[in-house]
């Protein structure tokens, strides 16, 4: 019984050596690549996208990193990008506001579907407000802005108490859809 023990523990050992080698030249492959310690690069590479079936998605993976080549001096905070990653590569990347640029920015969540993803933010302060939903649509491998919902929260009379009472919906469809590497999230807010 204590033999069965041993050699049970000798290929847990060695599958677990295997599994760290393997973690380890991936790492450094991307080190290598981007410069950075890190498994999911933080640029996109200039390489033509590959193909890859985006309607999947377990194909890809959305990644939200911090950009710390986007970041001033005398801003406290560092930027983020949202980054499309397949495999190791990042494919795309969409630039998140920085909140010089927008008030009180949040990306609330990113959601697959079907036809590929959403992103989900809202901006604003006491008296005005914006929940924005931003649709991305894959066609032959690549994404496409097909759709931006913008909800918009005013204040009629800021003396009366009654804040965000005054609601608009406004949706835009994008004809002709606009590829995500031509797509500045700020231009929609």
């Amino acid at each position: 019984m204590l033999m069965k023990f041993h050699k049970f523990l000798r290929a847990y050992l060695a599958a677990m050596l295997l599994i760290l080698i393997a973690a380890g030249s991936v790492t450094n492959s991307a080190t290598k690549a981007t410069g950075q310690n890190t498994s999911v690069p933080n640029v996109v590479d200039e390489k033509p996208q590959e193909l890859f079936d985006c309607r999947n998605p377990t194909e890809y993976r959305l990644v939200v990193v911090e950009n710390s080549n986007r970041k001033k001096e005398s801003e406290p905070v560092v930027p983020q990008d949202l980054n499309i990653v397949v495999g190791h590569e990042v494919i795309s990347k969409i630039e998140l506001p920085k909140e010089s640029e927008v008030k009180n920015f949040s990306l609330n969540s990113i959601e697959t579907n079907k036809a590929g993803f959403e992103i989900h933010v809202d901006w604003g302060s006491g008296v005005s407000h914006s929940e924005i939903r931003f649709d991305f649509k894959c066609t032959k491998s690549k994404f496409y802005l097909s759709k931006v919902t913008k909800r918009s929260f005013s204040t009629t009379n800021p003396d009366s108490g009654n804040f965000l009472d005054k609601k608009k919906t406004k949706v835009t469809r994008i004809e002709p859809n606009l590829p995500i590497e031509k797509f500045a999230m700020t231009d929609y807010l």
